[in-house]
């Protein structure tokens, strides 16, 4: 059954049907537009009308030239008896007997010839081919009938004038033959409704320069429906074909897209408290923007969950690291309230005030951490001069001074926030000063290494333990003695809180030892490498 609620869900998808909208659309408007077909049907008609008028001009020459009578006034006349074994015998011999009609009428514009009631011509006239044997199909009829419909509603819309055939035809029924009269040629195209077009040419038949009569040619249009018929019924089998194709397509495409997204979508779901962890498909394989989006969200709930591992395991250090001044702030309280030797007891309240220091510095430098990555995430990084904040911090520490050298002219710009990145030169120095002895000193110098700005900070203290060169960047972790100058200072997170600066920056802090002659250890080095940004 689940089974089953599955393959139904692609199928209902939004995605889906918005891809299938889209790409159905564009093949419907595509597809009706290639059925119009105004362009080539225009240029079938005027092909057929100068066929007509080159048909019928040959008639007209003809007539005027061998069937002219003169009138008892002497003006010439159409001799309408031997004008009709001529027109006869131009039919027949131009093979003009089924698709053409000629109507021949006087001045006076009275209908004198007309081919169709010639014996033996009106049935060939009236008849129609025969469909080719094996040429039908189911689809063929229904699809040939909607396109007489379509067709006629395009000839409708292009306001065709109709074709109108009184039982005494004159020459005032047609306004081509009064043209012709005139001595003008003239080209209508007339509508039989479903039954298609009547194409019409009228021209004027001369005895040498005077009209005698005119002579109108019509002919079948029906050829002409056929041909665009037969085109729009490729065109709909070829639509038929891509529309099926692209149905296919759109539902293979969306089931490739959507499936994996709706996946993708539940999983992010359950990557929530209740769950357990929970881990986002491998999708890199299809090397497509969903296996991006794939590897992504897999590296944000890594993320997440190293963060929510990271949040525990610094939860648990700060309570390891309350406990120890708690401890000692209450056993000294307790035992000061029960001693009564006054030096004692101030000892013991100097110890709880101690602690009491120790707890309010551990607060602020946890509230400090906690805090870097969303201010970091809140505020707009800027261009931040790194010459002019180092030396900032060096003129800021108590005398004896830090000594600050600078190997490069080259401009010293790092993109972030000035106020972290004066933090952590500042940690790097009093890191520095905590360990080298009253007569040894702090050396800084900036340089810049390709497309890095690079600040070392060097002390004479006893060096970094081997093996210690990581484990003095984790939290809470210092090798420093208790008492001393700066002892009270420190909270063990300065160095951490200073990496992760720098990495929130691009940059990274590495530690070292500094080696003299014979390999004896000089100092420590910590080197800050921060990535170059343009001024």
């Amino acid at each position: 059954m689940a089974v089953r609620r599955k393959a139904r869900r692609w199928y209902r998808s939004p995605l889906m049907r918005r891809l299938l909208a889209v790409n159905l659309l564009a093949l419907i408007i595509l597809a009706a537009s290639l059925l119009y077909l105004g362009g080539y049907k225009r240029e079938l008609i005027e092909t057929e009308l100068r066929l007509a008028e080159a048909k019928g001009r040959t008639i007209a020459v003809a007539l005027g030239h061998a069937s002219t009578e003169l009138l008892a006034e002497g003006e010439p006349a159409l001799d309408t008896k031997g004008a009709e074994p001529l027109l006869r015998r131009l039919i027949e011999e131009s093979s003009l007997r089924v698709r053409v009609r000629v109507r021949v009428f006087g001045l006076d514009g009275t209908l004198q010839l007309d081919s169709r009631r010639f014996p033996g011509f009106g049935d060939a006239v009236e008849s129609e081919p025969l469909p080719p044997a094996g040429g039908w199909n189911i689809f063929g009829a229904p699809l040939r009938w909607m396109l007489g419909l379509f067709d006629l509603a395009f000839r409708e819309l292009e306001t065709i004038e109709p074709y109108v055939e009184r039982a005494e035809q004159r020459a005032s029924d047609y306004r081509e033959v009064e043209g012709a009269l005139r001595g003008e040629t003239g080209q209508v195209v007339r509508s039989l409704g479903a039954r298609g077009l009547v194409l019409s040419v009228a021209l004027p038949i001369r005895d040498f320069k005077r009209v005698v009569g005119a002579a109108m040619v019509s002919a079948d249009g029906r050829a002409i429906d056929e041909a665009v018929s037969e085109i729009r019924l490729n065109i709909l089998s070829a639509a038929g074909v891509a529309l099926v194709v692209t149905v296919l397509l759109t539902i293979y495409m969306a089931r490739g897209i959507a499936t994996p997204l709706r996946d993708l979508a539940a999983t992010a779901e359950r990557v929530r408290p209740g769950f357990g962890r929970v881990d986002i498909q491998e999708l890199r394989g299809r090397n497509d923007e969903i296996g991006d989006l794939s590897a992504a969200l897999r590296r944000m709930t890594h993320a997440l969950w190293e963060g929510m591992e990271e949040t525990e395991k610094f939860a648990a250090d700060v309570s390891h690291e309350l406990r120890t001044p708690l401890a000692s702030t209450y056993s000294a309280a307790e035992t000061a309230m029960r001693e009564n030797d006054p030096a004692r007891r101030r000892r013991l309240m100097q110890i709880v005030l101690d602690d009491v220091r120790r707890l309010n510095r551990l607060i602020d430098s946890v509230a400090d951490f906690s805090s870097l990555g969303a201010q970091f995430s809140r505020a707009e990084t800027r261009p931040v001069d790194m010459r002019e904040a180092v030396e900032a911090c060096v003129e800021a520490e108590a005398p004896p001074q830090p000594v600050l050298a600078v190997e490069s002219t080259e401009p010293f710009i790092v993109r972030g926030l000035e106020e972290q990145l004066v933090r952590v030169v500042r940690n790097l120095i009093d890191n520095a000063r905590s360990f080298s002895p009253a007569a040894g000193g702090v050396r800084l110098s900036l340089a810049r290494h390709g497309d890095e700005v690079v600040l070392r900070v060097d002390d004479d203290g006893p060096g970094i333990q081997a093996g210690k060169e990581e484990t003095i960047f984790e939290r809470f972790y210092s090798d420093r003695p208790e008492a001393g100058e700066h002892s009270e200072r420190h909270s063990g997170l300065g160095l951490s809180i200073s990496r992760d600066i720098a990495r929130l920056h691009g940059g990274s802090i590495a530690a070292s030892n500094r080696s003299g002659d014979g390999g004896a250890v000089r100092g420590a080095r910590f080197e800050l490498r921060l990535p170059a940004a343009e001024a």
